[in-house]
């Protein structure tokens, strides 16, 4: 039992550490729509904390870090916490991971390795405060309701893209901490509402997430013009890990935006399953379930704890 147990709780951190890399603009609104909108705050209604993730961001990971404490220990939690940090730590998201129950990561995929990102964290937020010395209220929270705050870094303390520039607190029920290059795209979401379009991942499981595929740069499709093909027709991803006995059970769903796209995605895939050289994974490969229902490709798949183990374990050596 105790093996079992272990296996498992190797098996969330792996999931979340694939979960987490270290992401976004603004989303432009139609003239006509945007005309509509009055001038200055106009939210008089409670946030909700996925709310503050704009519709720019096209990769929404959400990772239910309660049910994780609740099911594999405070390790497994702690383990989320030192993959988020990455190489270079983050006080103000250290200190908020603790006190999380559920953390939602909204990157752009474009600007990946830039740590473009906002990350949204709700738990038990009573009584964490930013460091006045070192962040600043700010006036984008002026006539913005329902207990918001929002702190800027103060002077030139922002030393990365990927640093944490603005922090948005909604009340203790939960904290934002955007880089700057979403500052603009977060304060907007303040003041208009949030954005109809942004990623909602599933609330289920320990780790779930929405993409939404965006074309290829025109510098890379030109390049790759069969990869540019192949995202060009897939719309959404949406996928849900969980823990199972036997390991990580993935259950993810391709929408094209046509069958012709979906049937694209689907042959890709099988073409991925069905030519695994190394004898190692070609059971594993076999295992991954692909059917296609019109414009959706379904994929279903058992990751068995050994193997999630041993990924985990060469990640930590390296």
């Amino acid at each position: 039992m105790r093996a079992a147990r272990d296996a498992r709780a190797a098996a969330a951190a792996a999931l979340i550490a694939l979960a987490l890399p270290a992401c976004g603009g603004a989303a432009p609104r139609p003239e006509a729509q945007r005309a509509r909108v009055p001038d200055g705050p106009r939210i008089v209604r409670r946030i909700e904390p996925a709310d503050l993730l704009p519709a720019d961001l096209d990769l929404v990971v959400r990772v239910d870090v309660a049910r994780m404490r609740a099911g594999l220990g405070q390790a497994a939690a702690d383990e989320l916490a030192q993959r988020a940090r990455g190489e270079e730590p983050d006080e103000a998201l250290e200190s908020a991971l603790r006190r999380a129950d559920v953390v939602w990561l909204g990157l752009r995929l474009a600007d990946l390795e830039a740590g473009d990102r906002v990350v949204v964290l709700e738990g038990r937020m009573a009584g964490l405060a930013p460091d006045p010395g070192r962040w600043a209220p700010s006036p984008v929270a002026q006539g913005v309701q329902g207990g918001v705050a929002v702190f800027d870094r103060r002077g030139d303390g922002v030393a990365a893209r990927a640093d944490t520039a603005r922090i948005v607190a909604l009340g203790d029920r939960a904290v934002a901490l955007v880089s700057a290059a979403e500052v603009s795209s977060v304060a907007r979401v303040l003041r208009d509402g949030p954005d109809e379009r942004r990623g909602d991942p599933a609330a289920e499981g320990l780790v779930s997430l929405e993409l939404r595929a965006r074309r290829l740069p025109a510098s890379l499709a030109r390049r790759f013009p069969s990869a540019s093909a192949l995202v060009a027709g897939v719309e959404r991803v949406r996928a849900v890990a969980s823990l199972a006995d036997e390991g990580v059970r993935i259950d993810a769903e391709i929408v094209g935006v046509d069958p012709a796209g979906a049937g694209r995605a689907r042959r890709f895939l099988e073409v991925l399953r069905d030519n695994v050289e190394d004898v190692r994974y070609a059971d594993l490969m076999k295992a991954l379930s692909i059917e296609q229902v019109e414009r959706t490709v379904r994929l279903r798949w058992l990751v068995p704890a050994p193997l999630v183990l041993a990924l985990l374990s060469r990640g930590s050596s390296g």
